[in-house]
C-alpha cells in the first residue's frame, strides 16, 4: 500500500476524526487516528505526519508493505498498473502508473530491525519523495503506525495542505488494507481441516438454490456453481478463497473462470490453473451432484 500516487498530493479533504480506544493498565490511551503537523527541520520538507492504530499483527503489517501486486486491485481508484522491476525479502521497486497516467519509479525497503519501511520515488513526478513508516507492536493484533511524509520543493506555506492530502489518502489506503488484512487474518485462523473422508453435506433441492452459493463443509469454505445458466448445468464446486493470500473468490465467474479481486488472479475451474502465470492453483476437492430426490449433495472427491 505505500506508495504515493503523485495525482492525489493536491487532495483537500478533511481530517480524520480522533477516536480514542479504552483505557488499559500499563497502556498509554493513544487516538485511532491522528495527522501531526510538519517539521521545519528536516532536509527534506517533512510535510506531516499520519498516526494509526490498526487491529493487525505486525506480520500482517510487513507482508501488506511487500505485497506490490495488490496496489491496482485493492487501491484501483488511485493505481491503473504496476510493472515490479524487483523484488525480495526487504522490499521492491516497481513502474507505477496511477489513474491519470501518471507514470513514477518507486522503491520500498524493510527493516525489520528497526520496524520501519521507507518508500522513496526515484523518478517520474515528486521525485524525491520519501514516505517513512514505523510500526510499533501494542497487542498481539494491534499495531500502532506512524507515517511521516517528506515532499522535495514544497514552500513552507504549502506545507501543510500537501501534508493534510497525503494523511487523507493513507487513511482512505489504510482502510482497503485494513479490510484485507484483517480477512485474510480470519482465514488463517480458521484453516483447520476437520470432519470425516466420507461426510457429505446436503444443501437442498436445486430448484430451490440461488448460485453461486458460499458454503462451510469439512471447516473450508467453499462456493457452489452452476457451469452454464441452463437449468440442468453440471455443478461445480471450488475453494472460497484464493490459495496465493486467502482472498475472497465470492464473486460470478465469467467463462469458467474466477478472479481475485485482491491481486487480480483468474483461475479456470475445470482444471484449478492460474491464468495469470502463477503457480499456485485451486484445490478442486470436493464435488456436488443432485440426488435421485433432487437434492444437492456436496462430498469430498475420491
Amino acid at each position: 500500500m505505500d506508495s504515493p500516487p503523485s495525482c492525489e498530493l493536491d487532495q483537500t479533504k478533511s481530517l480524520p476524526t480522533l477516536s480514542r480506544r479504552a483505557s488499559a493498565p500499563n497502556l498509554v490511551s493513544m487516538p485511532d487516528h491522528t495527522h501531526q503537523p510538519a517539521d521545519a527541520r528536516s532536509r527534506i520538507p517533512h510535510v506531516g505526519t499520519y498516526r494509526r492504530v490498526l487491529p493487525v499483527s505486525l506480520e500482517r503489517m510487513y507482508e501488506n508493505a511487500l505485497d506490490w501486486a495488490h496496489l491496482p486491485f485493492l487501491h484501483a481508484s488511485s493505481f491503473a498498473a504496476i510493472e515490479c522491476l524487483e523484488a525480495g525479502s526487504s522490499g521492491w521497486r516497481a513502474r507505477v502508473t496511477s489513474q491519470a497516467g501518471v507514470v513514477s519509479e518507486i522503491e520500498l525497503h524493510l527493516d525489520r530491525h528497526i520496524r520501519r519501511w521507507i518508500t522513496r520515488t526515484l523518478e517520474g513526478a515528486n521525485a524525491g519523495a520519501e514516505i517513512w513508516t514505523h510500526a510499533f507492536p501494542i497487542a498481539a493484533r494491534r499495531t500502532d503506525i506512524v507515517v511521516d511524509f517528506f515532499v522535495p520543493d514544497v514552500t513552507a506555506d504549502a506545507r501543510a495542505k500537501v501534508g493534510a492530502a497525503l494523511g487523507a489518502l493513507y487513511e482512505r489506503l489504510y482502510d482497503e488494507d485494513v479490510a484485507m488484512m484483517v480477512e485474510r487474518q480470519r482465514e488463517l485462523d480458521r484453516r483447520i481441516d476437520g470432519g470425516r473422508l466420507n461426510e457429505t453435506m446436503v444443501l437442498g433441492r436445486r430448484d430451490a438454490l440461488s448460485f453461486p452459493l458460499e458454503i462451510e463443509f469439512r471447516g473450508r469454505p467453499l462456493i457452489v456453481c452452476a457451469a452454464t445458466t441452463a437449468a440442468d448445468a453440471p455443478l461445480i464446486v471450488y475453494p472460497a478463497r484464493c490459495p496465493h493470500q486467502l482472498g475472497p473468490l465470492s464473486s460470478v465467474p465469467v467463462d469458467g473462470v474466477v478472479t481475485c479481486p485482491w491481486h487480480g488472479y483468474r483461475f479456470a475451474l475445470a482444471t484449478g490453473e492460474c491464468l495469470t502465470g502463477s503457480a499456485c492453483r485451486l484445490d478442486l476437492w470436493a464435488c456436488a451432484e443432485v440426488d435421485a430426490r433432487g437434492q444437492v449433495v456436496v462430498r469430498a472427491k475420491s
